[in-house]
């Protein structure tokens, strides 16, 4: 780390420092102890320091000798956060202390609200004496402080040396480059050529950006481009200027001024901003010009708002220019090129070796001769690989090879760090200019390997922990963290990796570099190849198991503030024995990771890190967890997912710091007075009892609870007060919420019932709400109006008190609605569209579930609803008569278990049709034999014409295929899925010859027809047939007689016969030559063939 990172670092540490500890609490609490006099004096000697620090804006020149005192302030700066820390900890201690002991009088969540508020509030003579080890501590705080006092000192001193503002040590590159072929980059300069060049933008001056870190090429690209003949023939007027991170609008108007007139032209030197700007406007008036910034940075002491602001008033004399006009910018910061509109965004990704390997070749010769010898071309090619793609690289490391050419000078390019002690100087340009709080983040991820995947989240609840990521008024610690993550991600310092939809944050080779360059003093990884002696000022380390011999008593463990271990993601965890030398010292540990480590229990050592924030041991074989564990009062991070654990020990309650507890629902859901842990973040599941401890009151303290909240038991519920004082209507991060109360109750007081509904109201905020069980018979307030503007999904279930529909339809952004054993529901009337209300019902509606309402008969229709309906489930409502006609874009329709979908039958009334025609794909029918009767009856053309588009069929009975609805179309059937056919032993000769007229039949799946013994004898004569699939046919025992089509690409068989798996051995198989042409051929989850990528 250089001088000036310390001095921004180290102010922006002491700042951390005031923010959080010496707080109105720590401070009451001291004077009870009487320490209070020393906890000033620490407080006045770190505002001195921090004033000395703030004595040079942009850093001084220091000479070598002073790095010592920059460490020293380091390191003091560390020393007294631990002492702060481990104050804060000793009084959470005795409010802890003092709550349990007063919980035999009254609740505990009452007496610890209480004493929190009292603690804050109460003069300090009214506290009893709180500490006997203070006069120990005052000791420690007077040594720290004349540590504190010589350091400012020191610092001072050398600040007072001659001091110099910090100069733009980048070279200032220039347009001037030969033009010719670009290496590894030819498409990206063509594609650029073609943009620039292009007159279909409709924009006047439009702006493209490239994009890439640092040397990777954006500026040689932006050069070779530059000077293309193309682009020298298109535009009048060329103007390039070199911006770098100091911005200056005069200067920069000035140069384009320069640049944009002949060389005769000399402004008057004047230095008004205004006059120039004039100037220009005239100079570019009607004229089309290209205008590359090259090099341009973002100011992260401003926002975007004003430095967009200032961008724009800088261009404003371009806008005269002519049409085609363009500006093109480089940048390392794709937040730059958002800023600044960019209607186009060029990245540079890494060189390819080969490409690198040409790049050192023709940097080091003519093209007439670069002739060697395979053993330097092998050496050569082995250093290009070392280089990261990065071609500012491969350019140094041709300058070093020049006019070397013997083997042993070139492996000793190979072995040595000379070209990235040249390179990173110009990458650290980047790191620089970074924040303080983000050099601490990017700096600690150099303790993972090259290549590691970071969990965003993960990674920012370890910056939380570091208290790398600083408060900011009332917003989640977690959303400032995810904000520091885009940054360092718009700067091009991660790249964004999808894997399995999950995404991952990687860091590039080259700023995986700079990472460890700029971190050796403080971050540290054993199990790297690489390593050396670990060094004394260690602050964060990483172990790899496979190095754990490594781990001896050289270490400076006391300083440790992580610790993480690390293995493989693609190989299990192992069973390890930690060195006890480590944990006995790690007393400094803000995170701790032992989830590669399988332990079966949880050491106890771990009972002095006091300042524990950060707490995995995930999928490790610990069974039971000490009660040591609830003294962790820093904590705020602890997983035990994959864990086998019985219960959490009796006092978590104690973890008032916890924010994020993942286990097992059972086991949270079992912590008694889990109101005292009001920065909890997530409770999948709350179980509501009578008794206090449990009771929804609790659920009124965690004010910060988001994403999915499940509450059981609701019928525990004393009064609607009590549900009150959940307080779900203030937590606004919840996005889903599932209100459960028991099923099947009896004896029910109705109006209780509805009275503590109403006061659950849940925040407007709410995406998701489910209602289950609840016996009421009037809809709550906030149901019956607009207050759930936000909800999307609805599930009603249960309600067997429940004889009308809430106005569902006037919530503006529902899309799903599931409503089940609904018993005492009869009619789906006006008012379940909010007739009331002046907005289209259900106009984002899109899936409507109806599931086993016995009672439900009628459904009302509204004209022009449900616009956008285009899925529709039907079970279990037998009694249900009048159905609407179907909605312009419904594409699946499913009936099941006696439901019935039958606008087609006589005595069934069919409600009026829109004039938009319907386009059902899908359609799926299961054990509805009077469906299927009806289906027999000739239909109108009108009914005909709404399935005009069937695509798919899912099905228990074949004889579907010849119903009247769909006997013209069976030539447009692509999927046929036959399910749970109990009864058939074989197709039958009808079978088979509507099998023969569906021509353009792609997939045919047959699965869970128990008696099935034989398949139908036309199928070799499906020649539109693609995939086959027989799943789960236990008397099936052989293929058909002839070959399968030779259309099939795939045939998936699983769960048949064994006899069957017997004949379709590869090779050897009965059956085997009627499939061996299809590519690919999958027998119980095993792939006997793979001969080409199969489309699903």
């Amino acid at each position: 780390m250089d001088i000036s990172s310390y001095l921004a670092v180290g102010g922006w540490f002491i700042q951390v420092i005031f923010d959080k500890y010496l707080s109105y609490k720590l401070q009451r609490w001291a004077a009870n102890c009487g320490i209070d006099h020393e906890l000033d004096k620490l407080r006045v000697a770190l505002l001195r320091t921090q004033s000395v620090l703030h004595g040079t804006e942009l850093g001084p020149t220091l000479s070598h000798s002073s790095l010592p005192w920059m460490r020293e302030l380091r390191d003091v700066m560390y020393h007294a956060e631990d002492l702060l820390d481990k104050l804060e900890y000793n009084r959470l201690h005795h409010e802890m202390e003092e709550s349990s002991a007063n919980e035999s009088s009254s609740s505990s969540i009452s007496t610890f609200m209480h004493s929190r508020f009292r603690d804050q509030g109460a003069p300090a003579s009214s506290l009893e004496p709180c500490w006997d080890r203070s006069a120990k501590v005052k000791n420690k705080m007077v040594n720290l402080l004349e540590r504190i006092e010589q350091v400012a000192s020191g610092v001072s001193e050398a600040l007072g040396l001659p001091r110099n503002i910090r100069s733009n040590n980048r070279n200032i590159m220039t347009s001037s480059i030969a033009h010719g072929k670009i290496i590894g980059r030819d498409f990206k300069a063509q594609q650029l050529v073609t943009i620039l060049t292009s007159s279909q933008d409709e924009n006047p001056v439009s702006v493209v950006s490239i994009v890439g870190v640092g040397g990777i090429g954006k500026t040689a690209l932006a050069q070779h481009v530059y000077n293309d003949p193309r682009i020298t023939e298109n535009f009048n007027v060329r103007m390039w200027i070199s911006v770098t991170y100091l911005f200056d609008e005069l200067r920069i108007t000035k140069e384009m001024l320069e640049s944009a007139s002949s060389s005769r032209f000399r402004h008057d030197g004047t230095t008004n901003f205004n006059r120039l700007q004039v100037a220009l406007k005239a100079r570019l008036a009607s004229k089309r010009f290209l205008l590359v910034l090259d090099d341009v940075w973002n100011n992260d002491n401003i926002t975007i708002a004003i430095e967009q602001e200032n961008w724009q008033k800088l261009l404003a004399p371009l806008k005269d220019g002519a049409q085609g006009s363009r500006i093109l910018l480089t940048t390392r910061s794709s937040m730059v090129a958002e800023m600044m509109q960019s209607s186009y965004i060029i990245s540079l990704e890494a060189l390819l070796v080969n490409d690198c390997w040409s790049l050192i070749k023709s940097s080091m010769f003519d093209e007439t001769s670069h002739n060697m010898s395979s053993q330097l071309e092998n050496t050569g090619r082995k250093i290009a690989e070392t280089l990261s793609g990065l071609p500012l690289a491969a350019k140094v490391v041709a300058r070093h090879l020049k006019c070397k050419y013997s083997l042993d000078e070139w492996k000793q390019v190979l072995q040595r760090n000379a070209v990235w002690e040249e390179i990173m100087p110009i990458l650290r340009t980047s790191y620089d200019n970074l924040p303080p709080h983000l050099k601490q983040c990017f700096a600690y991820c150099s303790i993972f390997p090259r290549d590691w995947e970071f969990e965003a989240e993960q990674l920012i609840l370890q910056w939380i922990a570091q208290g790398f990521v600083h408060p900011d008024g009332c917003r989640r610690m977690e959303d400032i963290g995810k904000e520091y993550i885009n940054d360092l991600c718009n700067k091009s310092f991660f790249t964004i990796q999808k894997k399995e939809f999950v995404s991952y944050y990687v860091m590039p080779p080259v700023i995986y570099e700079l990472a460890k360059s700029v971190a050796t003093e403080e971050c540290f990884r054993i199990g790297d190849d690489e390593w050396s002696r670990i060094p004394s000022s260690v602050r964060h380390m990483a172990v790899h198991l496979d190095s754990l011999s490594a781990l001896d008593d050289t270490i400076p463990y006391k300083n440790l503030r992580t610790l993480i271990f690390l293995t493989s993601r693609t190989v299990a965890p192992i069973k390890t024995s930690i060195p006890q030398v480590v944990l006995n010292n790690v007393r400094s540990l803000r995170v701790l990771d032992l989830s590669p480590c399988m332990l079966d229990r949880l050491p106890d050592s771990i009972r002095q890190c006091v300042h524990l924030r950060y707490l995995n041991i995930s999928s490790t074989t610990i069974t039971t967890l000490s009660e040591f564990l609830c003294k962790l009062y820093h904590l705020q991070v602890l997983n035990l997912s994959g864990c086998r654990l019985g219960k959490l020990p009796s006092r978590m309650n104690n973890l008032v710091n916890l924010r994020h507890l993942t286990a097992a629902n059972q086991i949270v859901s079992s912590i008694t007075d889990i109101g005292r842990l009001k920065c909890l973040q997530r409770l999948p599941i709350f179980k509501v009892t009578r008794e206090q401890t449990q009771s929804i009151v609790q659920l009124g303290y965690l004010l910060e609870l988001q994403g999915s909240l499940q509450i059981r038991n609701l019928e525990n519920i004393n009064t609607p007060d009590e549900a009150k004082e959940a307080m779900l209507c203030k937590k606004g991060q919840l996005s889903v919420l599932q209100l459960m109360w028991a099923p099947d109750r009896n004896e029910v007081n109705t109006n209780t019932e509805e009275d503590v509904l109403e006061a659950l109201q849940p925040h407007e905020n709410l995406k998701r709400l489910d209602i289950m069980g609840w016996m009421g018979l009037k809809s709550p307030s906030w149901l019956e109006n607009e207050w759930l503007s936000n909800i999307e999904h609805i599930f009603l279930s249960g309600c067997n008190a429940w004889e009308q529909l809430p106005p569902l339809g006037q919530l503006p952004s529902i899309r799903t609605i599931w409503l089940q054993r609904l018993k005492m529901l009869r009619q789906i009337s006006p008012e379940a569209y909010g007739s009331g209300s002046q907005q289209e019902p259900f106009q984002s509606l899109e899936e409507l579930v109806l599931d086993d309402m016995p009672e439900l008969n009628e459904w009302l229709w509204s004209t022009h609803a449900m616009k956008n309906l285009h899925n529709v489930v039907i079970k279990d409502c037998k009694k249900l008569k009048a159905l609407p006609p179907v909605p312009p874009n419904l594409t699946e329709i499913t009936t099941a278990r006696k439901g019935y979908w039958m606008p087609y039958h006589h005595d069934v009334k069919l409600a009026h049709a829109t004039t938009a025609r319907s386009s059902v794909s899908s359609l799926c029918i299961f054990n509805c034999p009077l469906l299927l009767a009806r289906l027999s009856s000739p239909v109108t053309n009108e009914i005909a014409a709404r399935f005009g588009l069937i695509r798919s069929i899912i099905t228990d009975q074949m004889t579907i295929l010849r119903c009247p609805l769909l006997r013209e179309r069976l030539e447009l059937i692509e999927s046929l899925d036959i399910q749970d056919c109990s009864e058939i032993t074989s197709f039958s000769a009808d079978d088979n010859d509507v099998l023969l007229q569906l021509n353009s039949l792609q997939s045919l799946c047959i699965s869970g027809c128990n008696t099935l013994r034989s398949l139908p004898s036309t199928l070799s004569r499906i020649q539109s047939l693609y995939k086959l699939v027989l799943w789960n046919c236990p008397a099936l025992e052989s293929l058909p007689e002839e070959p399968l089509p030779l259309s099939i690409r795939k045939i998936e068989v699983a769960l048949c016969h064994p006899l069957l798996k017997e004949r379709l051995i590869k090779e050897y198989g009965v059956d085997w030559p009627k499939i061996a042409h299809i590519p690919w051929i999958e027998i119980d989850g095993e792939i006997l063939q793979q001969k080409l990528q199969v489309r699903k």
